[in-house]
């Protein structure tokens, strides 16, 4: 159990020693993350006030926090919330946390579209889940005083209704992202065009789904991890749906780090006109452009 210290620093303390031998990664920031959220402040105001007490209801809080992380709960379910592409995403255990890979597949979007000096861009997002690539994308070409139209489907209600929270949350009007509950296997083609299909699908194997850490396996939806098959299952669909005559456009995708062999036999079945994998920051191919 969680001793009683006398003030910030020695909560983070204790907490790092326990966080460290339960192998929790990362395990400081971790328990100033707890901690801040406790106290509702930034990690430098809590650096300025290490010698503060807690009071009875924040140490039952913060109890209670440090315990659900010892059971492998991930830190962003526990404090409702993370960041991405520098904006505040909530984030439930209805959604995918989500990763800074993913960051790579919006930056690879918006350069494209920033390349081709559009003044307006349609974009259908696959698998919205919390919203995050759609609100990135749209805060980001707004900037660019670009007009911005994008539909986001899903196949789960209850992502859509966190989507639309984050929405409000980063100061986008109701419907300025159209999110559809929708399942993609219900879809052959698109009934108007798009610039952009993007997507950050399931993806892993059904095999290897089981070998994921506890933190992941446990607690993210099953639905945004895999496909129950071999993790290619939403790629078909996606080229599918791209190869109809009613999409002109480019497709984006998050892959799996091993997929770019089996995603390129694919795409041999489509007349697409080219792809390209990209790199993420560990040097493997994790971002699919492809050119209709």
């Amino acid at each position: 159990m969680l001793k009683v210290p006398d003030n910030l620093s020695e909560f983070i303390n204790v907490t790092v020693k326990i966080f460290e031998d339960k192998k929790i990664k990362d395990a400081r920031l971790n328990a100033e993350l707890l901690l801040c959220d406790v106290l509702k402040c930034s990690r430098i105001d809590l650096y300025l006030n290490f010698d503060k007490p807690l009071t009875k209801d924040e140490i039952k809080i913060y109890k209670d926090f440090v315990q659900r992380r010892l059971k492998n709960e991930p830190l962003q379910y526990i404090i409702g919330k993370t960041s991405f592409y520098g904006f505040d995403i909530m984030v439930n255990d209805k959604v995918l946390i989500p990763r800074q890979e993913t960051e790579i597949l919006v930056e690879k979007v918006l350069n494209d579209i920033k390349s081709r000096s559009l003044k307006e861009v349609s974009v259908f997002e696959i698998g919205a889940g919390s919203g995050c690539i759609s609100i990135a994308l749209t805060k980001m070409l707004k900037l660019e005083n670009l007009d911005v139209k994008i539909y986001a489907v899903d196949i789960s209600a209850e992502a859509l209704e966190v989507a639309e929270k984050n929405c409000e949350l980063n100061g986008l009007k109701h419907g300025e992202i159209k999110f559809i509950v929708k399942d993609i296997f219900e879809i052959e083609k698109l009934s108007r065009n798009f610039d952009y299909i993007v997507s950050n699908p399931p993806y892993i194997p059904f095999d290897e789904y089981h070998k994921l850490d506890k933190e992941v396996k446990d607690y993210e939806p099953m639905i945004s991890l895999t496909d129950k098959e071999n993790g290619l299952k939403f790629y078909e669909r996606i080229f599918k749906i791209a190869s109809a005559e009613t999409f002109t456009g480019k497709v984006y995708c998050e892959t799996g780090f091993d997929q770019k062999e089996d995603l390129e036999k694919i795409l041999l079945q489509y007349n697409f006109s080219s792809h390209c994998f990209y790199k993420d920051y560990s040097g493997n191919f994790r971002i699919l452009e492809v050119k209709k």
